[in-house]
């Protein structure tokens, strides 16, 4: 007897793009989620903006201001205490909500070219189909014409582009009259963020609640996916059912729970639970004890930028935190070489993000950073994983296997992010806007752009296939980041819907 066709473990976004294809193909998909869904109490505004405990208030502990808000602790919190992760250097982010991390990313999207996918199993033509689908379903704002549309890819309509911000749109100016660079490319962001009604989901109205889980859902969340597929008869969700041992058995897999003493067993098993989520559940099925893993991140570094021109303008009163700008940079001449990065208006965000990096007392730098705001920008810089040095080591215990995760860069990142902080000042001050010298290198992990710890076309048993089926585990398929073979300087979350959404077709055809 069999609980579906396909067990999918993970409500994230990885998870409904490869459960989508299963259900419209008729396939019996059972999703487990690990935690129950939570109405937000949005009768209470201020215990959504600052938590019941107030930890909104906390002093600032280094982290970004999307993972410093109440939505993002609850996200983060229990993923944790479940994956029983030891870190050094390296700050894990996981989800064990419904949802996933899609509850509180950015939302920037970008797909991968055929130069992004060198060493892959799969081509840019590959994903093409993939690429329409997810991005019509979860809709996508943006410029098809401007300088950054050829980096962001071409596949699928595109909503228009919300309105940017005053400062945002002089440094826009200024690059169209000036092009200053010619390895630099600046253009509207690309973000699944809707700018037109849909029968289920609200247009952006610029009221500046990114950060506090959008009421009007035009930020794209997976838990608008969930509810969609639960409309139809052979899906079902089953809530707070997390997993706690994949076992071989003779007719697939099968799966013990923690929360009960049931049982599901189905012929194919796909884990989309997030890169380190998976790692925690795939760990067990494999000997890892022999060598490290390498874990792919994407290094990211923070620059303020002051726009001198806005200062003493008025702040404005409707905008979004989601990134305005998106640009590119070519490192060298190699062309999977370049840093790419959003520009992100800091009046929508909160004071004390950036007030604690100030040598001020804290209601000083408050001050200063509300009187500057109008004129502040923030760029983030991703380089590609290629420089990241991140290792995971395993070792057996008599409560399972106990997992480490070193972080760190390769030994070139540090004169190559020098070069490319230089090349970028020059540029911002060419466009009117000054770097301002606290910028810093994230830790690692910040990003959540994890890779290749389960790569496609990998021959060791830890690899997986051109349809994420572990080598080891024949029938056991991994949707998620972790079987990205390479992570380019871009983001990530489009190109992992759009490949679990083509193992989903694969699966849909097999089973």
């Amino acid at each position: 007897m069999t609980d579906a066709d396909v067990i999918v473990i993970g409500s994230g976004p990885a998870g409904v793009s490869a459960a989508w294809p299963l259900a419209e193909a008729g396939r019996r998909v059972l999703m487990i989620d690990g935690a129950a869904e939570r109405s937000p109490d949005i009768a209470t505004p201020w215990r959504q903006m600052l938590g019941d405990r107030l930890e909104a208030l906390q002093p600032d502990d280094g982290l970004s201001p999307k993972l410093r808000t109440p939505e993002a602790r609850e996200v983060t919190g229990d993923f944790n205490r479940w994956s029983v992760l030891e870190t050094d250097e390296f700050l894990p982010l996981g989800a064990m909500a419904r949802g996933g991390l899609s509850r509180i990313w950015g939302a920037f999207v970008s797909e991968f070219d055929d130069n992004d996918l060198l060493g892959w199993p799969v081509s840019a033509e590959d994903l093409a189909p993939s690429y329409r689908a997810v991005a019509a379903r979860i809709g996508i704002s943006g410029s098809a014409d401007d300088d950054m549309a050829a980096s962001y890819g071409s596949t699928g309509e595109l909503l228009a582009p919300p309105p940017i911000s005053p400062t945002a749109t002089l440094l826009l100016e200024r690059y169209r009259a000036t092009k200053p660079d010619k390895d630099f490319s600046l253009g509207h962001a690309r973000n699944a963020l809707l700018t037109a009604d849909r029968s289920d989901r609200k247009a952006c109205d610029l009221r500046q609640a990114c950060l506090w889980a959008c009421p009007r859902g035009a930020i794209y969340d997976a838990r608008q996916d969930v509810a969609l597929l639960r409309r139809q008869p052979n899906f079902e969700l089953l809530d707070g059912a997390i997993a706690n041992g994949i076992t071989r058995v003779d007719d697939g897999w099968e799966i013990a729970l923690a929360t009960s003493e049931r049982r599901l067993r189905a012929p194919k098993l796909v884990i989309a639970a997030g890169a380190l989520g998976s790692l925690r559940l795939v760990a067990p099925l494999l000997d890892l004890t022999r060598a490290p893993l390498r874990l792919l991140n994407s290094p990211v570094m923070a620059l303020p930028l002051l726009v001198p021109k806005r200062l003493g303008s008025a702040p404005p009163t409707q905008g979004y935190s989601l990134a305005q700008l998106g640009f590119r940079l070519a490192v060298s001449s190699l062309p999977s070489d370049y840093v790419t990065g959003g520009i992100y208006e800091t009046a929508a965000l909160p004071p004390s993000s950036f007030a604690a990096r100030l040598p001020l007392g804290r209601r000083a730098a408050t001050q200063v950073v509300r009187a500057l705001a109008p004129a502040l920008l923030v760029a983030t810089v991703y380089f590609p994983g290629g420089y990241s040095a991140n290792t995971i080591s395993v070792q057996t215990s008599a409560d399972g296997p106990r997992i480490r995760i070193h972080g760190g860069v390769a030994e070139r990142f540090h004169g190559v992010a020098r070069v490319v902080q230089g090349r970028l000042k020059k540029i911002w001050r060419a466009l009117g806007a000054y770097a301002l010298p606290v910028g810093e290198l994230a830790t690692a992990g910040t990003d959540a752009h994890y890779g290749g710890i389960f790569p496609m076309g990998g021959t060791q048993p830890h690899g997986t296939s051109r349809f994420g089926e572990l080598n080891a585990a024949p029938g056991l398929h991994v949707v998620d980041g972790s079987v990205l073979s390479t992570i380019p300087a871009k983001f990530t979350t489009l190109t992992i819907m759009a490949n679990a959404d083509r193992i989903g077709r694969h699966l849909a055809g097999a089973a």
